[in-house]
């Protein structure tokens, strides 16, 4: 077969993903575009086998429907399936091959369900018996039991992939104080719950910063929770089921300062680390999966939804986040909303291509007030330049290179935080 995939329709991709995983035809040609965005057809196939129409398919024997299993099978249906298992093209004697081996579209399917790159994505059988987080014995993109996540009073469970090095860092190392920190500012800033609010969380991976702002403002009018990565995006909306966040939106958008599409760059063994690359980026992404996603303006998006004002914008998204806070300028001018941002030294200068310093200075001149966490993790105002040089030199020297900072226009909710 030839390397990596370069020209291979997606939509075909998806098209034949819909049928031999799902034994149906897509709903509509849209639906289709819609999932035809990643460029990696490993991508297509895990977000497929991960998702929950699959598992009950899967238990049901993978019955099929529709006329489409009729006919014999055809080149494309064979470029499907190598670029769904291996992102990659066959050749003219590899197509003839696999027609060849499996004379009708049953025995196709059969042996690419059958085939190794399939079943590494399915679940065991049974889920293990034993308490605790334990690594069952799966292979990539199989869930393992739910976690337990307190915030505040709010107890919630989340669920992520056992080959998912952010996931095991979640629930088996130190606690991460960003989610427990935005929290604490939420219902400092609201103390009556959010009545009303309108809370984005962009970059939000498989929802735990999420969960921390519906628990904080429980009366939340909207919560937008941006993730393009499609392997997060079902965990997200799994997850916001689960815990009775449906009246959340989950959106497939990356949030930038402009509109088009963009690459993706995923870490395979770190679902954490996505990287939005722009010409302008320093970033290398040798061994990377990449994905070909939408982007847009946060005002854009906030017109299309007819979401007339913005409260809190969180946003952690390995370098872009000057770029969401200008794609939301006219939302900040007009709502001054609170903006909880975390501020990363390497995907600053890599994805960025900035001097971390300068990026401080920009965030800080844009707001009325730049805030910060001393050692005690208690918000802490910059009042001037050496603060900004306090700020860098602490997340250099004590936080491993990443912090949360809050832009805002107020400092009321300062009194409220120990509440």
């Amino acid at each position: 077969m030839e390397s990596i995939v370069t020209n291979i329709p997606n939509v075909e991709t998806v098209r034949w993903a819909y049928r031999f995983i799902l034994g149906r035809d897509a709903e509509s040609d849209a639906v289709l575009a819609h999932w035809a965005i990643p460029a990696d057809g490993r991508v297509i196939l895990a977000h497929f086998i991960g998702s929950s129409e699959a598992a009950d398919h899967r238990v049901a024997g993978y019955p099929s429907a529709g006329s489409w299993g009729e006919a014999w099978p055809g080149p494309e249906a064979v470029r499907a399936v190598f670029h769904l298992r291996f992102n990659a093209i066959p050749s003219a004697g590899e197509i003839e091959a696999e027609l060849k081996a499996h004379p009708d579209l049953a025995s196709l399917r059969e042996g690419f369900l059958a085939s190794p790159e399939v079943r590494a994505h399915v679940p065991p059988a049974a889920p293990p018996k034993a308490t605790g987080l334990a690594r069952p014995a799966s292979a990539p993109g199989a869930l393992q039991q739910p976690h337990r996540f307190t915030v505040l009073d709010k107890t919630f469970q989340l669920s992520g992939a056992a080959d998912d090095g952010y996931w095991q860092n979640l629930v088996q190392g130190a606690p991460d104080e960003g989610p427990r920190r935005l929290a604490r500012l939420i219902r400092a800033a609201f103390p009556d719950g959010g009545a009303g609010r309108v809370l984005v969380d962009a970059g939000a991976n498989i929802g735990l910063t999420s969960m921390a702002m519906a628990a904080a403002a429980p009366y939340f009018s909207e919560l937008l929770c941006f993730e393009p990565d499609v392997r997060s995006l079902s965990l997200l909306k799994g997850n916001l089921a689960a815990n009775d966040l449906g009246r959340a939106r989950a959106l497939d958008i990356a949030l930038a300062g402009r509109e088009g599409m963009a690459q993706l760059w995923l870490d395979a063994s770190n679902w954490g680390i996505s990287v939005l690359v722009e010409p302008y980026s320093r970033i290398r992404g040798a061994g990377a999966m990449v994905s070909e996603v939408p982007i847009a303006r946060l005002d854009s998006i906030l017109t299309e939804l007819d979401v007339e004002r913005l409260d809190l914008l969180k946003i952690s998204v390995s370098g872009g986040e000057t770029p969401v806070i200008s794609g939301a300028a006219e939302a900040i001018a007009r709502n001054q909303p609170f903006v909880f941002v975390e501020f990363n030294l390497w995907t600053q200068m890599t994805a960025g291509a900035r001097n971390p310093m300068e990026v401080l200075e920009e965030w800080r001149a844009a707001f009325p007030h730049m805030v910060s966490f001393d050692r005690q993790g208690k918000p802490m105002p910059i009042l001037d330049h050496d603060g900004l040089l306090g700020v860098l030199q602490t997340v250099m020297t004590e936080r491993d290179g990443v912090d949360n900072l809050i832009l805002c226009s107020r400092l009321d909710w300062l009194e409220r935080w120990g509440e």
